[in-house]
């Protein structure tokens, strides 16, 4: 006859059977009885093996969790298991059980068994009781008396008997990635690999019968932004807040283009590298992209007011640098060259202009719709366009990415904004219609623009005073690179720190700018131009944000690290969100937005970012510096080597200067490169793979590097630093 359910569930086998139904295999030799506490792990593991079960994860950055825990005095472990239990608040059903037969526990009591190695070397999981209720402070006492019993297996059944939901955690292993195995009586557990490129790993396996993919999938975006922003729920006193209470965001669950009968799928706003790389990529992923570009060509301040011309000049700066080394070398009579200003900017026009056409070129070869005017929000999907000519026209879209940049910013000294018309004072965005270098300039700002422009026109002959109002120039380096930097720029130019700016007046060619030093003293400074190289600031006044609901940060546009901003369609990159206003770093945000528009969740991390100032020699840095690294809870060592010891640095007589590597202390694994060489630009490169592949200082201390050449010292480093770490642990 026909089959119905009631024969199949009398069929159904229960789990005791199960368990003990299997087929068995003949082991030679002679086995021992397992204890009570094996053969209840052997029963209940191959019971797990009847669930219907399925994997989900996500990369976590667990760094600001770190540094809390550590504040709080408790272990990692306790925080991540009390953030489980937070999230879980959202999530009820993530705790809850299969009962056989077809019936659901849901329970409220959040009892978390996690794993601990015992000292024979095996898992035990004592079960941390009412973490939803219990303040940090009493859990990780708890959790003390619970680790000492489990290490030498004297758990009470009560403290490892009937978990609501697990925690295994094998990143302090090295592991990359694993997934862990449910047992009978919870719905999920939770495995927690190493640090990796995309942050830590997560894996919740899930039965089926109790949770979807979705369930999970929340939940574990939900513990992403509880663990990312754990200020949100920790309390001042160290206990955790009862509920989550709306996490600051720092990523969001992907957010594809949205449907729709638009004009256009994707429109961006902007053709800098932020803009461009990602209406690039999109185009490449078979998407069709608008462009809208306030400029005939694409490149934005980068291209046409910023890193191309800026290293125009310096290239023609370091050749008149280098002759004067030339009689060190044996070569005569080269000392004395002249500088042709006519053809330094004609050379820098000409790749200014080549590239730019290139950049079009590219971007109508790979179809993307390249539209110059400026684009303005009518509301969330509606973009108008105002051309260069012509009237203007409104076009719908599903998503937008913002990448307007930011303009020069020019503080309210008094003088400076009146004389910007005149063109006594200049910014990084006007200094580019000189016609001659200035005989004496005044610079004020010791960020990368200023640092790069005194020594640029120092070369090319000119006077230079250099103001700052803080204690310190390029402030964004790490601190003994700088301070050596600046003892290497006082030998040329006169550098002011702690600077007072009291006003710039006068005309072009007979500026006059006037300032107190940090004792009070002041002076004149007599001078043909001012330059302002007191940073960018965004300005999105003409984009009509508050018409789409776009949240700003002070001036900058609030963005997660996907690019998203509040309204989760729309996205912004590039220098218009604040942080490192760099070329790269704009498009890398540009490629992370377009990941996650095509539903890849993607995200940038200002961690492993990089910088170089073209200065001589050139600073750099990539990811972080060991007070950065401490700052976020993680235990850094660092290594440093002069250059002067290096061979190839004193066969070409570029001895100054140094390089850095720190290293997290747990791991061996690099986290940042710290640089005051002639040759960072191309040194860098290194560093970025060393970061960016999480290497360690194994890894590359057995790496072969060319001799003789300056990534020799890369493997120096890592050697020493090891050798440090080997003598120290043995104290």
């Amino acid at each position: 006859g026909v089959i119905v359910a009631a024969d199949v569930a009398r069929a159904r086998p229960s789990m005791a059977e199960v368990a003990h139904s299997l087929p068995q295999v003949d082991v030679p030799g002679q086995g021992r009885a397992m204890t009570s506490m094996e053969k209840a792990v052997s029963h209940a593991m191959t019971a797990s093996l009847t669930l219907p079960t399925f994997n989900v994860t996500v990369n976590i950055n667990t760094a600001a969790l770190t540094a809390a825990a550590k504040a709080k005095k408790v272990s990692v472990t306790v925080a991540i298991a009390k953030a489980c239990s937070v999230a879980m608040e959202k999530f009820p059903r993530m705790n809850w059980a299969y009962q056989p037969v077809d019936k659901l526990v849901e329970r409220t009591n959040h009892d978390f068994g996690v794993a601990v190695m015992s000292n024979d070397g095996g898992l035990v999981v004592p079960i941390l009781h009412g973490i939803e209720k219990k303040p940090l402070d009493a859990l990780q006492s708890d959790w003390t008396g619970l680790v000492e019993r489990a290490r030498v297996r004297k758990l009470a059944p009560s403290e490892y008997a009937n978990p609501t939901f697990t925690i295994s955690n094998m990143g302090m292993l090295g592991v990359s990635h694993f997934t862990a195995i449910p047992t009978p009586g919870i719905s999920a557990i939770l495995a927690i690999a190493a640090n990796g490129p995309q942050g830590t790993p997560f894996t919740i396996t899930g039965d089926h019968r109790v949770l979807n993919g979705a369930d999970v999938a929340l939940y574990l975006v939900t513990l992403k932004q509880t663990i990312e922003a754990p200020e949100a729920w920790l309390g001042a006193g160290g206990a955790a807040a009862a509920s989550v209470a709306a996490p600051v965001a720092t990523s969001a669950p992907v957010s594809p283009i949205p449907e729709g009968n638009w004009d256009i799928p994707v429109v961006v706003v902007g053709g800098g590298p932020g803009g461009e790389d990602c209406a690039r990529d999109l185009a490449d992923h078979g998407i069709k992209v608008m462009m809208v570009n306030n400029e005939p060509f694409p490149g934005g301040e980068c291209l046409w007011r910023g890193c191309i011309p800026s290293k125009a000049w310096r290239a023609a700066a370091d050749t008149i640098r280098n002759r004067a080394h030339d009689a060190e070398m044996g070569v005569d009579g080269t000392n004395t060259p002249a500088l042709n200003w006519a053809q330094v900017e004609k050379h820098r026009r000409w790749v200014q202009s080549s590239r730019g056409e290139m950049a079009l070129k590219a971007d109508k070869g790979m179809k993307i719709d390249v539209r110059e005017g400026f684009g303005e929000f009518i509301d969330a999907h509606t973009l108008k366009i105002t051309p260069v000519e012509g009237e203007p026209y409104a076009v719908s879209f599903g998503a937008a990415v913002i990448a307007t940049g930011a303009p020069a910013f020019v503080p309210p000294i008094p003088g400076a904004r009146e004389n910007l018309a005149n063109g006594g004072v200049v910014t990084s965005d006007t200094i580019w219609n000189l016609a001659t270098p200035p005989k004496k300039l005044g610079i004020v700002g010791g960020g990368v623009i200023g640092v790069e422009m005194a020594q640029i026109f120092r070369d090319f002959g000119t006077e230079v005073l250099m103001l700052e109002r803080h204690d310190r120039i390029l402030a964004e380096i790490e601190e003994e690179i700088g301070k050596v930097l600046i003892a290497s720029l006082e030998k040329e130019i006169t550098v002011v720190t702690g600077a007072d700016i009291k006003e710039a007046t006068g005309k072009p060619g007979a500026m006059k700018l006037r300032y107190a030093n940090k004792d009070g003293v002041e002076s004149t400074f007599d001078c043909d131009i001012v330059l302002m190289a007191t940073g960018k600031r965004p300005d999105t006044s003409k984009l009509n944000l508050d018409k789409v609901g776009v949240e700003l940060d002070g001036a900058a546009i609030k963005v997660n690290t996907r690019g998203q901003t509040s309204v989760p369609h729309i996205y912004a990159v590039g220098d218009v969100v604040g942080g490192f206003m760099l070329a790269h770093t704009a498009a890398t945000q540009g490629r992370v937005a377009a990941d996650n528009l095509l539903g890849h969740a993607s995200e940038y991390d200002q961690d492993r970012d990089c910088g170089v100032t073209f200065s001589r020699p050139q600073a750099g840095f990539v990811g972080l510096s060991v007070a950065q690294a401490k700052a976020k809870g993680i235990d850094a060592v660092e290594a440093k080597m002069p250059m002067s010891i290096d061979a190839k640095a004193m066969i070409t007589g570029e001895t100054e200067g140094m390089i850095k590597l720190v290293a997290d202390k747990a791991t061996g694994r690099i986290i940042g490169v710290h640089y005051l060489a002639d040759h960072t630009d191309t040194l860098i490169g290194t560093g970025v793979m060393m970061v960016a592949g999480e290497m360690t200082l194994n890894q590359v201390a057995r790496a072969i590097f060319p001799h003789p050449t300056q990534t020799e010292l890369f493997g120096e480093l890592a050697r020493r630093l090891l050798n440090r770490l080997r003598r120290t642990a043995k104290k």
